[in-house]
């Protein structure tokens, strides 16, 4: 039996800082049942290449600490009258103490930081509120500078549009004192991220020895756990950036050991979704399946090989949760009847693979080839998906739901590769509804590359750059631009438009290897042939 990594603790110093994202390019993600690039057709065929306390792995790293970079955005963005969960009570105060420090401070570039919040504000949604300004401080390199971490070209959608902010970040830094302030509530983080040591560490080392990996075994990934004091309560926060995993946890009554846990198996598994695309792909035919249910997000739909490594997680928590057969087998129907078509497949799955004594690594492939989609497809038969909940009626609107309509109907088509039918459905939605909505652009876009019109998908993937927020519809659109590019024989652009995309494409396998392969050979190169085309 191979030996299981041990997650060791270490002291770090209070004055060491490293670096949000190192110098390898950057890619993020949250994902629980909730974009991939479609179906493509033989021009445009899918490419698959893919002292607070610490853990240390050599050569990787998976660490649990606070940000100094995340504590000064909060700190500036509570100063600029983020106000969301205030009145709640986590069990921690430091929120307040903060917010009476800087209250003292009278920095004078507060207005001017209260105007630019005020003016970025997602109403109605404290998650996604507060979620792009922690894109952005996982971006940003150590204070005084706040330097991008990354080209500012290449920053995901809602990182770019706050730009702005960290010029009056860096004077607020100045002018509100942060550096005696992060030092006056350290010791505070310090208290939050031993609460969450001994149950994470543990939690950790039970899933490699489930899984039974091999020590040092992360290939120069990463994965940083960041405790946020500063934030609205009961948030989970995804992001995986390059190599690097990120989990972002804001102040809770009830530690998030499942939600830490979740992450940490899709950085220990996307690779291998990655690697084994090809074989995955040639299950494929259950994909048609899993696009009819209303609940299962785009994400999945577009991209099997992520769909199955949701599948084979949600398999995974409930062999190691060692819930009893009644409630596993309630949970198994109710993950299915939202469109997780496989998780119970890996559930027997798992039965097998613990009564022998190889590595995930090595049994992954076997575990993918043993699918039987036709066995697969009669035990689905008699499913009933879960049906979308009915909106509130203060919140109903005929237009919206003729949107909605519109590109679920629009998106079908798309997935099963109906181009010609698809882009009406498309058009309909931009000619008489929102003339910017992203995912009707993209689907017209992709509908123009796959039917030999490459100037209308150049066209249609800038718009869609140019108003998308959907990390999904962002990575693939850049990677439909580097092939056009590659295509037209103009190299650096194509390679301009994979670095971009690569800066979030591990969260989707598919993307992934796309971006390796067109970053190892021009598309439709014999070098890029050789690197993993189906």
């Amino acid at each position: 039996m191979l030996l299981t990594s041990i997650l060791s603790l270490h002291l770090r110093p209070h004055t060491e800082r490293s670096p949000v994202c190192p110098a390898s390019p950057c890619r993020r993600v949250t994902r629980w049942v909730s974009s991939g690039g479609g179906f493509l057709g033989a021009w445009f065929l899918i490419l698959l290449a893919a002292p607070p306390p610490a853990w240390s792995q050599t050569p990787g790293n998976v660490l649990l600490e606070p940000s100094e970079q995340l504590f000064c955005v909060l700190a500036a963005l509570n100063a600029a009258g983020y106000d969301a969960g205030l009145g709640a009570n986590p069990g921690d105060n430091t929120r307040q103490m903060v917010r009476a420090f800087l209250e003292t401070r009278k920095a004078a570039v507060v207005p001017e930081l209260q105007k630019f919040y005020s003016q970025h504000r997602v109403q109605g949604d404290p998650g996604a509120d507060l979620g792009q300004y922690i894109s952005l401080a996982m971006l940003l390199g150590s204070p005084p500078d706040f330097k991008f971490t990354v080209p500012p070209g290449e920053l995901p959608p809602d990182a770019r549009d706050l730009m702005g902010f960290v010029p009056l970040l860096k004077t607020f830094y100045s002018q509100g004192t942060l550096l005696v302030l992060w030092a006056q509530v350290q010791p505070r983080y310090d208290v939050a991220v031993a609460r969450y040591t001994e149950a994470v560490r543990n939690s950790f080392v039970l899933t490699d020895a489930y899984f039974r990996f091999p020590a040092g075994g992360y290939l120069g990934r990463t994965y940083t756990i960041y405790i946020d004091l500063l934030g609205v309560p009961e948030q989970v926060q995804a992001r995986i950036y390059g190599l690097n995993y990120y989990l972002v946890v804001t102040p809770s009554k009830e530690p998030k050991i499942d939600e830490i846990r979740h992450q940490y198996l899709h950085f220990l598994l996307d690779p291998l979704a990655a690697k084994y695309a090809t074989e995955i792909n040639q299950k494929g035919s259950l994909r048609a399946i899993a696009i009819e249910a209303p609940l299962l997000s785009p994400d999945f739909k577009g991209d099997f090989p992520l769909l199955v490594t949701e599948c084979l997680i949600r398999a995974a928590e409930l062999r190691m949760d060692k819930k009893p057969q009644a409630e596993a087998e309630k949970s198994l129907t109710e993950m299915t009847a939202g469109g997780l078509i496989l998780v119970r497949y890996f559930y027997g799955a798992l039965g097998d693979f613990a009564r022998q004594e190889s590595s995930m690594t090595l049994y992954y492939k076997q575990i993918i080839l043993d699918i039987d989609p036709k066995m697969e497809e009669k035990q689905l038969f008699g499913v009933k998906f879960t049906s979308r909940p009915p909106a509130p009626p203060e919140k109903a609107s005929p237009a919206l739901s003729e949107e909605d309509r519109l590109l679920d109907q629009g998106d079908a088509l798309f997935f099963q590769g109906k181009y010609n039918e698809a882009k009406p459905v498309y058009q309909a939605v931009l000619e008489k509804i929102d003339p910017k909505n992203a995912r009707a652009l993209y689907g017209l876009a992709v509908v123009y590359a796959n039917t030999r019109k490459p100037d209308l998908a150049d066209e249609y993937f800038q718009k869609t750059l140019s108003t998308a927020r959907d990390l999904r519809i962002v990575t693939w659109s850049h990677i439909y631009l580097g092939r056009l590019y590659d295509l037209r024989g103009k190299r650096d652009d194509a390679l301009a438009q994979y670095r971009a995309a690569a800066l979030t494409a591990a969260a989707y396998p598919l993307a992934l290897r796309a971006v390796q392969s067109g970053m190892a050979g021009a598309f439709g190169s014999k070098e890029e042939g050789k690197k993993g085309t189906p």
